[in-house]
């Protein structure tokens, strides 16, 4: 049985404070990247909790790839403060992180009451205001972790934030949002619905992510991103991923490199190896959707490889790993290792091809070096 939820409800062209000036909850518990704190953005929100004296507490101590440790500490201070209200503001990371909190929560108690969940994107990237996802590192292990639970009931995209995000996380986040889409319209779990969400982002993204890396203060572009994020959110929340994503996870763990520039550069191999397949068929249908030449399946597949290939040169992306300054010997050491992680990701589930540990190794082995 197949089913579409959309649990979280947008607010979109309205400030921070405009929102919380209103809001009902009396303590509020903030989880934030540290860039949020200095910029500002917390003590908008936080001015409205102290101008009505209500309680508030922040907790900051976030990184990128938020660990089991970071998590604990913040569930260590949630369960002593009992907020009603749950903030995240800032990338992906704070996200998971406020997520993690949450799933720690249900797995202490399985009668756990989770307070209200805010999530406030401040990249256009992961969508995680919308999903059901969290990524949680444990060591060199980046794990993925699903639970409709985790989805935010509320999501406040405010452009204010991402503004001045600057260009090189722009690509990166901008390309994790075509990831995303492009996994969420051939996952094995993918529906009408979440092929309508999907065919819009990939159309957006490539009407305005070279445009907002170009010109950053070209906000009316840098709105679309921020609503792909989302619509791609939507998508993937429903239908899951696939490969990119497992292999993403295990190279971010192991290699620790942005997400986005990983998943940019497996994107062209991974649809090349999941065309084999009757979802990979749709690839086609997008170069279409794209104005892409299609005359057959093939052409069409091609096509729309070669235009991720351009728009990754445009955004000035890595064009394999040994850019990145990874010795051979090292890259080759951990391909079983990689394989093995991605294999056992939740995303592999729902590849519209299926893999092996050999397959994924040679995925992998193939982006060393690259022309």
């Amino acid at each position: 049985m197949k089913d579409f939820t959309i649990a979280s409800k947008v607010i979109f062209d309205t400030s921070l404070r405009e929102y919380f000036s209103q809001s009902p909850y009396q303590r509020a518990m903030i989880v934030a990247d540290p860039m949020m704190v200095q910029l500002g953005f917390v003590d908008q929100i936080s001015a409205q909790f102290h101008q009505t004296d209500k309680a508030f507490l922040l907790f900051d101590a976030i990184t990128p790839d938020p660990t089991v440790e970071t998590i604990g500490e913040g569930v260590w201070q949630m369960n002593q403060f009992q907020p009603d209200c749950l903030i995240a503001i800032g990338g992906g990371s704070a996200i998971d992180a406020a997520k993690g909190m949450i799933l720690a929560n249900y797995k202490l108690s399985a009668t756990y009451q989770k307070p209200a969940f805010i999530a406030i994107p401040s990249t256009s990237g992961t969508g995680s205001e919308v999903t059901s996802f969290t990524v949680i590192t444990n060591g060199n292990d980046k794990k993925p972790y699903v639970d409709q639970r985790l989805v935010p009931e509320v999501a406040i995209l405010d452009v204010d934030l991402v503004k001045t995000v600057p260009a090189k996380i722009t690509a990166d986040t901008g390309m994790d949002v075509l990831t995303h889409a492009l996994e969420a319209y051939v996952s094995t779990n993918a529906s009408t619905f979440t092929d309508a969400l999907a065919e819009k982002t990939v159309q957006l993204v490539f009407e305005n992510l070279i445009e907002v890396f170009k010109q950053p203060d070209n906000l009316s572009a840098r709105q679309k991103m921020h609503e792909a994020s989302a619509l791609a959110g939507m998508a993937f929340t429903n239908s899951s991923l696939g490969i990119n994503h497992s292999l993403a996870h295990a190279i971010g763990g192991i290699h620790h490199l942005p997400h986005g520039r990983i998943n940019a550069l497996l994107l062209p191999a991974v649809i090349a190896y999941n065309a084999q397949s009757e979802n990979g068929q749709k690839y086609c249908r997008l170069a279409k959707l794209l104005g892409l030449p299609a005359a057959t399946t093939e052409e069409g597949t091609a096509n729309l490889i070669l235009a991720i290939e351009l728009l990754n040169e445009a955004l000035e992306m890595e064009k394999s790993f040994s850019c990145f300054g990874i010795s051979e010997s090292v890259y080759q050491q951990v391909g079983d290792t990689i394989a093995a992680f991605a294999l056992q990701d939740d995303c592999t589930k729902t590849n519209p091809r299926a893999v092996t540990a050999e397959a994924l190794k040679e995925i992998y082995l193939s982006l060393y070096t690259r022309n």
